[in-house]
């Protein structure tokens, strides 16, 4: 199960995933799982769409419902995914999407 260590967390990621028209990450955060090396991968892909599409809208000047900026956020999901991913076996594919970033 992803662990958030806050709930805003999760709020950021699935605010990104509807703005970016993930459905298959939505279920990811539905379930609170990754089932494959397909999904882990869609996971890690998104983090780095996210991280994207969060600066391009805060240079925009897009105001967000949370008090902390993007980055702040992208941080700790980064520690979060990329800890849940390492843990269930999928730490490679991580790596590798880190590397491709």
């Amino acid at each position: 199960m992803i662990e958030y260590r806050y709930d805003e967390e999760k709020q950021f990621a699935q605010y990104f995933a509807n703005v970016l028209n993930e459905e298959i990450v939505l279920n990811i955060f539905h379930t609170g799982t990754v089932q494959n090396a397909d999904e882990a991968r869609r996971l890690s892909r998104f983090f780095w769409k996210m991280v994207d599409k969060s600066i391009e809208m805060e240079k925009a000047g897009t105001k967000f419902p949370w008090v902390e900026n993007a980055e702040y956020w992208t941080e700790k999901l980064y520690n979060t995914f990329g800890g849940y991913l390492e843990r269930i076996g999928y730490g490679e594919i991580w790596d590798e999407e880190v590397d491709n970033a």
